[in-house]
Protein backbone atom coordinates (compact mmCIF):
# COMPACT_ATOMS: atom_id res chain seq x y z
CA UNK A 1 0.00 0.00 0.00
CA UNK A 2 1.06 3.58 -0.60
CA UNK A 3 2.01 5.56 2.44
CA UNK A 4 -0.53 8.16 3.56
CA UNK A 5 1.47 11.14 2.29
CA UNK A 6 2.09 9.51 -1.09
CA UNK A 7 -1.59 8.60 -1.43
CA UNK A 8 -2.61 12.19 -0.68
CA UNK A 9 -0.05 13.52 -3.16
CA UNK A 10 -1.37 11.16 -5.85
CA UNK A 11 -4.99 12.26 -5.25
CA UNK A 12 -3.98 15.93 -5.39
CA UNK A 13 -2.08 15.34 -8.64
CA UNK A 14 -5.15 13.64 -10.19
CA UNK A 15 -7.34 16.53 -9.04
CA UNK A 16 -4.93 19.05 -10.54
CA UNK A 17 -4.94 17.15 -13.84
CA UNK A 18 -8.75 17.08 -14.00
CA UNK A 19 -9.00 20.74 -12.99
CA UNK A 20 -6.47 21.77 -15.65
CA UNK A 21 -8.41 19.91 -18.37
CA UNK A 22 -11.61 21.72 -17.33
CA UNK A 23 -9.95 25.13 -17.16
CA UNK A 24 -8.15 24.85 -20.49
CA UNK A 25 -11.28 23.58 -22.25
CA UNK A 26 -13.25 26.59 -20.97
CA UNK A 27 -10.48 29.15 -21.45
CA UNK A 28 -9.77 28.04 -25.01
CA UNK A 29 -13.51 28.27 -25.74
CA UNK A 30 -13.85 24.58 -26.54
CA UNK A 31 -16.97 24.27 -24.35
CA UNK A 32 -18.95 27.27 -25.57
CA UNK A 33 -17.69 29.21 -28.58
CA UNK A 34 -19.17 32.53 -29.69
CA UNK A 35 -18.87 33.94 -33.21
CA UNK A 36 -19.46 37.59 -32.37
CA UNK A 37 -19.80 38.73 -35.98
CA UNK A 38 -22.61 36.20 -36.52
CA UNK A 39 -24.14 37.31 -33.20
CA UNK A 40 -24.39 40.88 -34.51
CA UNK A 41 -21.46 42.41 -32.60
CA UNK A 42 -19.16 44.81 -34.45
CA UNK A 43 -15.50 43.83 -34.11
CA UNK A 44 -13.65 46.69 -32.39
CA UNK A 45 -10.59 46.10 -34.62
CA UNK A 46 -12.79 46.65 -37.69
CA UNK A 47 -14.08 49.90 -36.18
CA UNK A 48 -10.48 51.15 -35.64
CA UNK A 49 -9.47 50.09 -39.16
CA UNK A 50 -12.43 51.97 -40.67
CA UNK A 51 -11.54 55.09 -38.66
CA UNK A 52 -7.91 54.92 -39.85
CA UNK A 53 -8.96 54.38 -43.47
CA UNK A 54 -10.73 57.74 -43.42
CA UNK A 55 -7.64 59.61 -42.15
CA UNK A 56 -5.72 59.94 -45.43
CA UNK A 57 -2.69 58.04 -46.70
CA UNK A 58 -1.02 57.44 -43.31
CA UNK A 59 -4.29 56.25 -41.85
CA UNK A 60 -4.79 53.78 -44.71
CA UNK A 61 -1.25 52.47 -44.21
CA UNK A 62 -1.95 52.08 -40.50
CA UNK A 63 -5.14 50.18 -41.27
CA UNK A 64 -3.22 47.92 -43.67
CA UNK A 65 -0.54 47.14 -41.05
CA UNK A 66 -3.18 46.42 -38.39
CA UNK A 67 -4.84 43.96 -40.76
CA UNK A 68 -1.42 42.40 -41.52
CA UNK A 69 -0.57 41.99 -37.82
CA UNK A 70 -4.01 40.51 -37.19
CA UNK A 71 -3.44 37.91 -39.91
CA UNK A 72 0.05 37.10 -38.57
CA UNK A 73 -1.40 36.49 -35.09
CA UNK A 74 -4.09 34.19 -36.46
CA UNK A 75 -6.86 36.76 -36.10
CA UNK A 76 -6.24 37.23 -32.37
CA UNK A 77 -4.62 40.71 -32.29
CA UNK A 78 -5.74 42.42 -29.04
CA UNK A 79 -7.70 39.23 -28.42
CA UNK A 80 -8.71 39.93 -24.81
CA UNK A 81 -9.70 43.55 -25.50
CA UNK A 82 -11.72 42.59 -28.58
CA UNK A 83 -13.40 39.73 -26.69
CA UNK A 84 -14.36 42.14 -23.90
CA UNK A 85 -15.77 44.82 -26.23
CA UNK A 86 -17.65 42.25 -28.32
CA UNK A 87 -19.01 40.66 -25.14
CA UNK A 88 -20.30 44.02 -23.89
CA UNK A 89 -22.15 44.53 -27.19
CA UNK A 90 -23.67 41.05 -26.95
CA UNK A 91 -24.82 41.78 -23.39
CA UNK A 92 -27.33 44.36 -24.66
CA UNK A 93 -29.94 41.60 -24.46
CA UNK A 94 -30.88 39.51 -21.41
CA UNK A 95 -30.11 36.20 -23.14
CA UNK A 96 -26.76 37.56 -24.38
CA UNK A 97 -25.88 38.62 -20.82
CA UNK A 98 -26.69 35.15 -19.48
CA UNK A 99 -24.58 33.47 -22.20
CA UNK A 100 -21.52 35.66 -21.49
CA UNK A 101 -21.86 35.35 -17.69
CA UNK A 102 -22.22 31.57 -17.99
CA UNK A 103 -19.04 31.36 -20.11
CA UNK A 104 -17.32 33.43 -17.38
CA UNK A 105 -18.57 30.97 -14.71
CA UNK A 106 -17.29 28.03 -16.76
CA UNK A 107 -13.81 29.57 -16.58
CA UNK A 108 -13.91 30.78 -12.96
CA UNK A 109 -15.03 27.54 -11.25
CA UNK A 110 -12.22 25.33 -12.69
CA UNK A 111 -9.73 28.17 -12.05
CA UNK A 112 -10.58 27.94 -8.32
CA UNK A 113 -10.11 24.16 -8.51
CA UNK A 114 -6.56 24.77 -9.78
CA UNK A 115 -5.82 27.62 -7.35
CA UNK A 116 -7.11 25.66 -4.34
CA UNK A 117 -4.08 23.38 -4.67
CA UNK A 118 -1.93 26.27 -3.44
CA UNK A 119 -4.08 27.12 -0.39
CA UNK A 120 -3.32 25.91 3.12
CA UNK A 121 -5.18 22.95 4.55
CA UNK A 122 -8.02 22.52 5.36
CA UNK A 123 -9.01 25.52 3.17
CA UNK A 124 -7.51 23.86 0.10
CA UNK A 125 -9.70 20.79 0.56
CA UNK A 126 -12.89 22.79 1.21
CA UNK A 127 -12.38 25.17 -1.73
CA UNK A 128 -11.69 22.21 -4.03
CA UNK A 129 -14.93 20.52 -2.94
CA UNK A 130 -17.08 23.63 -3.46
CA UNK A 131 -15.41 24.63 -6.75
CA UNK A 132 -15.60 21.11 -8.19
CA UNK A 133 -19.30 20.87 -7.21
CA UNK A 134 -20.02 24.18 -8.98
CA UNK A 135 -17.97 23.04 -11.99
CA UNK A 136 -19.85 19.73 -12.23
CA UNK A 137 -23.28 21.41 -12.06
CA UNK A 138 -22.38 24.22 -14.47
CA UNK A 139 -20.79 21.92 -17.08
CA UNK A 140 -23.67 19.43 -16.86
CA UNK A 141 -26.28 22.19 -17.35
CA UNK A 142 -24.41 23.92 -20.20
CA UNK A 143 -25.92 22.07 -23.23
CA UNK A 144 -29.51 22.53 -21.97
CA UNK A 145 -29.13 26.16 -20.86
CA UNK A 146 -27.26 27.22 -24.00
CA UNK A 147 -29.99 25.74 -26.19
CA UNK A 148 -32.62 27.70 -24.24
CA UNK A 149 -30.66 30.97 -24.22
CA UNK A 150 -29.80 30.75 -27.93
CA UNK A 151 -33.52 30.56 -28.76
CA UNK A 152 -34.17 33.57 -26.49
CA UNK A 153 -31.23 35.45 -28.03
CA UNK A 154 -32.63 34.88 -31.53
CA UNK A 155 -36.05 36.25 -30.47
CA UNK A 156 -34.65 39.25 -28.58
CA UNK A 157 -32.33 40.26 -31.44
CA UNK A 158 -34.77 39.43 -34.26
CA UNK A 159 -32.44 36.79 -35.71
CA UNK A 160 -33.27 33.44 -37.22
CA UNK A 161 -32.74 30.51 -34.87
CA UNK A 162 -30.23 28.98 -37.33
CA UNK A 163 -28.15 32.20 -37.29
CA UNK A 164 -28.17 32.28 -33.48
CA UNK A 165 -27.11 28.62 -33.31
CA UNK A 166 -24.20 29.40 -35.66
CA UNK A 167 -23.21 32.32 -33.43
CA UNK A 168 -23.24 30.34 -30.15
CA UNK A 169 -22.17 26.71 -30.26
CA UNK A 170 -21.53 24.11 -27.58
CA UNK A 171 -18.18 22.45 -28.32
CA UNK A 172 -17.29 18.78 -28.16
CA UNK A 173 -15.08 19.30 -25.08
CA UNK A 174 -18.15 19.82 -22.86
CA UNK A 175 -18.50 16.06 -22.22
CA UNK A 176 -14.81 15.42 -21.34
CA UNK A 177 -15.10 18.48 -19.06
CA UNK A 178 -18.18 16.99 -17.34
CA UNK A 179 -16.34 13.68 -16.82
CA UNK A 180 -13.29 15.54 -15.43
CA UNK A 181 -15.50 17.61 -13.11
CA UNK A 182 -17.26 14.52 -11.73
CA UNK A 183 -13.89 12.77 -11.28
CA UNK A 184 -12.45 15.75 -9.37
CA UNK A 185 -15.63 16.04 -7.26
CA UNK A 186 -15.57 12.34 -6.30
CA UNK A 187 -11.94 12.67 -5.17
CA UNK A 188 -12.80 15.88 -3.27
CA UNK A 189 -15.69 14.16 -1.44
CA UNK A 190 -13.41 11.22 -0.64
CA UNK A 191 -10.86 13.63 0.83
CA UNK A 192 -13.57 15.36 2.87
CA UNK A 193 -14.79 12.04 4.29
CA UNK A 194 -11.26 10.93 5.15
CA UNK A 195 -10.20 14.49 6.16
CA UNK A 196 -6.89 13.73 4.39
CA UNK A 197 -6.08 11.14 7.06
CA UNK A 198 -5.24 8.06 5.01
CA UNK A 199 -3.92 4.79 6.34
Amino acid sequence: KLKASRKLSMIKALQLLGSTIMFLAAYMRQIVSVDFSSAGATDSLTVIQNMLSNQGTFGQQGSYFLNLFNQLTGGSLWGTYRYATNSSQMMNSTAGTMIILWIFLLMIAPAFCVLSQFFREPYSRHVMTVASLISTISFALTPTLMNRWVISYAVQNQMSQAAAENAVQVGGMVYPAIISAVFVLVLAIYREIKKDEFE
